[in-house]
């Protein structure tokens, strides 16, 4: 009976203890995903006796350090993400059965902060188990690349008679750069493509560059996404979205502009004169391009040094 009672006090034990682990990740996973919401999880518990089939949960919550009932002050993104966080943490419990996970559209009704945190969070399993996360909304792969989270994206589309098609989805820049290697490869290439498409396919792949500077330096300076995006929005011209992507701001004009691009850029000056190709391009003359593949060569090694903006060192 001794050995009978210790075993049962063991287990006890150890169920204690796989709650205890699965309330400190359940909050974990809530702090990353509330954001600027003003509700904490204090904790998590089943209501009833452990033998009974029909237990209640109770979440004790406050909102700004008041108490509150959950559900009653949740919006619909915060109860999404509660739900998110309680459901996450299981395939970690060492019980699960669950070698992977499959999500379906799990930044419905989330604001953009909420979007980054699941991001944090997907990024932080992922690197335990694999996780397919299935979903129309693009912000939450702009979630991953302004955080500098390493993602894979595939497009998944369905043809007539149910046909599944999955292909790799490229981002912005290495579509735009495999457009003018593919141009540049070309024999017999006209003189208007080799002076106009050819450098306007290498200044889309720049914009998009310097697009996705301008979001990692958002995210690491913890400023508004919806501010952003409207300033991005609104920029139309080639040397304020460079500014934004290199300074910070849309307001430096073209000499401070160019002078932080050599900085940036491994080719120094050098590489800011391919850069006027580029936009040399857009204008009737168009550019002088002696060697096309050379050209798109060196203007890739541009675009990689300029997504990704050392950080800020103090």
């Amino acid at each position: 009976m001794r050995g009978l009672a210790t075993s049962r006090c063991g287990l006890r034990c150890a169920s204690a203890l796989v709650r205890a682990l699965y309330l400190l990740q359940t909050q974990h996973f809530w702090e990353l995903l509330r954001q600027e919401s003003g509700i904490s999880l204090a904790k998590v518990r089943l209501d009833g006796k452990e033998s009974s089939n029909l237990r209640k949960l109770i979440l004790d919550v406050t909102l700004d350090d008041a108490q509150a009932p959950a559900l009653a002050v949740m919006s619909q993104g915060e109860q999404h993400s509660l739900a998110l966080s309680l459901f996450l943490p299981r395939p970690r419990t060492a019980d699960s059965p669950f070698g992977f996970l499959l999500i379906d559209d799990p930044v419905q009704s989330m604001d953009p902060a909420k979007v980054h945190g699941l991001a944090r969070i997907l990024h932080e399993l992922g690197e335990e188990r694999p996780i397919v996360v299935f979903t129309h909304d693009t912000r939450l792969q702009r979630a991953f690349t302004s955080q500098e989270l390493a993602v894979t994206v595939f497009e998944v589309e369905r043809d007539k008679g149910s046909k599944v098609r999955v292909k790799p989805v490229t981002n912005p820049v290495e579509q735009a750069l495999e457009d003018a290697r593919a141009l540049a490869r070309t024999s017999n290439l006209p003189l208007a493509a080799l002076s106009h498409v050819l450098p306007g396919l290498c200044r889309l792949a720049l914009e998009n560059a310097f697009i996705e500077a301008a979001w990692i330096r958002q995210y690491r300076a913890g400023s508004s996404e919806q501010d952003l995006q409207a300033l991005i929005a609104r920029t139309d011209r080639f040397i304020p979205l460079a500014s934004l992507a290199l300074l910070g701001d849309t307001g430096h004009g073209k000499p401070n502009v160019e002078a932080a691009l050599a900085k940036v850029c491994p080719g120094g000056w050098d590489d800011v004169d391919l850069v006027r190709q580029c936009q040399a391009g857009s204008h009737p003359g168009g550019a002088q391009i002696a060697d096309p593949s050379r050209f798109v060569y060196r203007l890739s090694q541009i675009a990689e040094a300029v997504r990704r903006p050392a950080p800020v060192t103090t």
